[in-house]
């Protein structure tokens, strides 16, 4: 038995949307359907009822020996999240397709499930005979639908639909339509719309539902109506209670809690009908619907149709096609009328149109011819289709009994000429030295796809000999010259013509010059340049660009501002990022109008003279002295303030000499981050490192040195004033607090009583009293008083011992 881990918390929190009733399969021939199966309840399920469920039940099929299965169809269904994995005669079962219902009761939800699988194969291989369901087990699921405490509607249940084909049955149409909605007292009406149908004849009409959860014991305003018309099937199925576990094929009223019903409906469509209105009502009984089968008689055509021969497309250039075809009206139960259309598609292009011209009998044909040309738009490799009963834009005016056999198909290669097109004469200035054009520039717009070549007479384009070797580079022998070319694909050619020619026009001519300079290491060279138009015949445009190499490795790119006119000349400087690995001596190419790829944008007199080379040097300057270390007193928490500049007479060698300050080595070498007030510089640590970079003109050297502070004597005043003027109303004994943190300050009066105490935390002493009986907590009355200072530090061990004169 299998088992299942269930947490009743899914019948509160899970949120269930049923899946709308609607076309699943459709039938149309010698069809007609039955159905089989069986319950797993026991008993009627409700109050009071056994909680209790099989996991097997079986059912017996039976079709007559001219009876032949066309499809088979399991569904299986239960209370609870579901079993999608069971087994159908002894054979393992997977739910294809699966659907969910929630049903309300006492404000709690619960969760019902149906399960589908096609088990078309197994039935036609074992044909008549029981059939057993097993391993769908509810059993740990069904306590919590069980009455009480739960609603009363555990139930588990399966059912085979079966669509049979019997040559001595009218043409039907079968529809098997499924999902899974529901009625209840909650939801009264359920209103169900069957599309998709076609009534030709009510003759023999019917229709079947397999539904759940019906009981034979409720029977409040419960109804099953088609178009209106309630529908019964006395004793079995009473008008007012058609959802009452029983079996319409085998005439069973004990298939507790599953209803398999038909109904005949002749009375209740019209011819033309192509949908029907099914309602369901309850005022009590919960009740799910799982699938509706309809069976409906129809008279029918069956157009199909054949491309038999296709003439054309043997010619460059002809897009002109001619199809032979023959419509057919085989396997078909009534005859195509005349006029039914024909569409001819190039792949999903519509290219032409025909029709029928007579009636074509029942297994009769017609054969047509058609001529069009295929649109310019159309490749050459396509697939023609030619669809029968299609208007041009894939629906149909005729009903058949297979709307799936409408169309055939052939693969088309037309031969199709190469297009050309952007195609232009060349025209290159008349400059210093010889002249090339690039010929495939004329071509550049036709497309890659082509076979193309270049000849200097029609006659060799034509017969595809002696084509111009190095297209690319091509110097003319005529001024004007006429250029033809071959254009092929593998079926065509086409060969058309260019010229080129060589014109005087106004050219500027830009070279450039590069100063002797030297350059540093570690630092950036500031290049200057100067570029010039000296040979010219016009002006050299703004934006020109410059190139600048070392070892032919790209260092930076500039350009001209400014338009510079005939004769004229424009100064300009880069700043270049030089790398470690050069050698002390290296060279620098600077190339106007080069873009950093070797590519120019301005045509020019003359392309040659365009670069300029220099030979640089790195030199370096004389390394910074040893420097010294900076000492001064701590003024509190181990800092001081240091004037840094004194350092500069030691560093600089010249006027221009550029000095900086840096907290880092790598400052200092990148030359960022300077200390913005060296004269007043205050330490962040002690001892602290600075960095120096001296730079002129030439290079840079960098140095460094300490700063550190030193505890020095303490400076005591002999008076103060504590009037509260701001001004010296403190003992501020300077060199003294967050310098000896451990010190202690004893003042007495003159009699030599202990007035005040205080410490490093406690600040400078503000003239009042805080020992003594006479003077705690009031400000001292003028006069002298004595201290005794104990710094509490090795390098002062001895006492500080004075006088200080207090007045107001």
């Amino acid at each position: 038995m299998k088992r299942f881990l269930f947490i009743l918390c899914f019948l509160i929190s899970t949120v269930v949307f049923p899946q709308d009733i609607e076309l699943f399969k459709q039938f149309n021939g010698h069809y007609d359907y039955t159905a089989f199966g069986n319950t797993l309840n026991v008993e009627e399920n409700g109050q009071g009822g056994q909680c209790f469920i099989l996991t097997s039940s079986s059912a017996n099929f039976q079709l007559e020996p001219n009876q032949e299965v066309v499809a088979a169809y399991l569904y299986w269904a239960g209370s609870g999240p579901g079993d999608f994995n069971v087994t159908f005669n002894q054979v393992p079962i997977t739910a294809e397709r699966t659907f969910t219902e929630s049903y309300n009761s006492g404000g709690q939800d619960y969760i019902y499930f149906s399960a589908f699988a096609d088990v078309t194969e197994q039935i036609q291989t074992t044909g008549n005979g029981n059939y057993t369901l097993s391993d769908l087990d509810l059993t740990l699921v069904i306590p919590a639908y069980c009455s009480p405490p739960g609603s009363g509607t555990n139930f588990g249940g399966w059912a085979v639909t079966v669509v049979y084909e019997d040559v001595t049955l009218p043409n039907n149409q079968v529809n098997i339509f499924d999902g899974l909605e529901s009625v209840s007292r909650v939801d009264q009406t359920l209103d169900i719309t069957l599309d998709n149908l076609m009534v030709l004849d009510t003759e023999g009409a019917k229709i079947g539902f397999l539904a759940w959860e019906g009981d034979r014991g409720l029977a409040v305003n419960e109804t099953l109506r088609i178009n209106g018309n309630i529908l019964s099937n006395p004793p079995l199925n009473p008008p007012d209670n058609a959802f009452n576990g029983t079996n319409s094929f085998t005439g069973s009223n004990v298939l507790y809690n599953m209803d398999i019903d038909v109904y005949p409906i002749s009375n209740y469509i019209s011819p033309g009908d192509t949908s029907a209105s099914i309602q369901l009502t309850s005022g009590q009984d919960f009740v799910m619907v799982n699938n509706i089968i309809t069976v409906l008689n129809t008279e029918l055509p069956d157009a199909t149709i054949s491309i038999d021969n296709i003439i054309g497309g043997t010619e460059c250039g002809n897009r002109e096609l001619r199809l032979d075809y023959t419509v057919y009206n085989l396997n078909s139960t009534d005859v195509l009328p005349a006029g039914t259309p024909i569409a001819f598609y190039a792949d999903e292009t519509l290219v032409a149109q025909s029709a029928t011209v007579a009636v074509i009998p029942i297994d009769g044909q017609e054969n047509g011819s058609i001529t069009f040309t295929v649109p310019n738009n159309i490749e050459a490799d396509f697939i023609l289709k030619a669809v029968v009963d299609d208007t041009g834009n894939g629906t149909g005016i005729v009903n058949e009994t297979n709307e799936d056999n409408n169309e055939d198909q052939a693969p088309i290669h037309l031969l199709l000429n190469p297009v050309i097109t952007g195609l232009r004469n060349l025209e290159t200035c008349d400059v210093i030295g010889e002249e090339f054009f690039d010929l495939t520039e004329a071509t550049s717009q036709i497309d890659p796809i082509y076979e193309l070549s270049f000849h200097l007479s029609e006659a060799d384009a034509e017969n595809n000999v002696n084509p111009i070797i190095n297209p690319e580079n091509f110097q003319n022998t005529e001024n004007p010259q006429t250029i033809y070319i071959r254009v092929s694909n593998p079926d065509c050619f086409l060969i058309d013509s260019f010229t080129v020619e060589v014109i005087p026009c106004p050219l500027p001519d830009a070279n450039i010059e590069l100063p002797e300079i030297s350059a540093c290491r570690d630092r950036a060279l500031l290049l200057p340049f100067t570029v010039y138009n000296l040979e010219a015949t016009a002006p050299l445009p703004a934006n020109t660009s410059i190139a600048f190499y070392t070892e032919e490795v790209l260092l930076g790119l500039s350009q001209t501002r400014q338009t510079i006119p005939i004769g004229g000349s424009e100064n300009g400087e880069i700043e270049l990022l030089l790398s470690d690995s050069l050698p002390n001596t290296f060279t620098i190419t600077a190339v106007v109008d080069d873009d950093g790829n070797g590519n120019g944008a301005v045509e020019e007199l003359r392309e040659d003279n365009n670069s300029f080379t220099q030979s640089i040097t790195f030199e370096s300057i004389p390394p910074i002295p040893n420097l010294p270390d900076l000492l001064e007193c701590d003024k509190g928490f181990d800092t001081a303030i240091y004037d840094l500049t004194q350092q500069d007479n030691f560093i600089r060698t010249g006027p221009n000499d550029v000095v900086n300050y840096f907290t880092t080595s790598e400052h200092a070498l990148q030359n960022t981050n300077p200390i913005s007030n060296p004269s007043e510089y205050q330490n962040t640590t002690d001892p602290q490192t600075i960095y120096v970079r001296l730079e002129n003109e030439i290079c840079f050297a960098t140095a460094s040195f300490l700063l550190t502070t030193e505890n020095c004597a303490p400076f005591i005043p002999q008076g103060f004033s504590p009037n509260g003027d701001g001004i010296n109303d403190t003992f501020e004994i300077s060199n003294l607090l967050n310098i000896y943190e451990n010190f202690e300050l004893n003042i007495y009066s003159r009699e030599g009583n202990l007035i005040h105490t205080a410490y490093n935390a406690d600040g400078f002493w503000d003239g009042v009293a805080t020992k003594g009986l006479l003077f705690t907590g009031n400000p001292v009355p003028v006069g002298t008083y004595y201290y005794v200072l104990v710094l509490n530090d090795p390098k002062y061990p001895e006492a500080f011992i004075g006088w200080v004169y207090v007045n107001y």
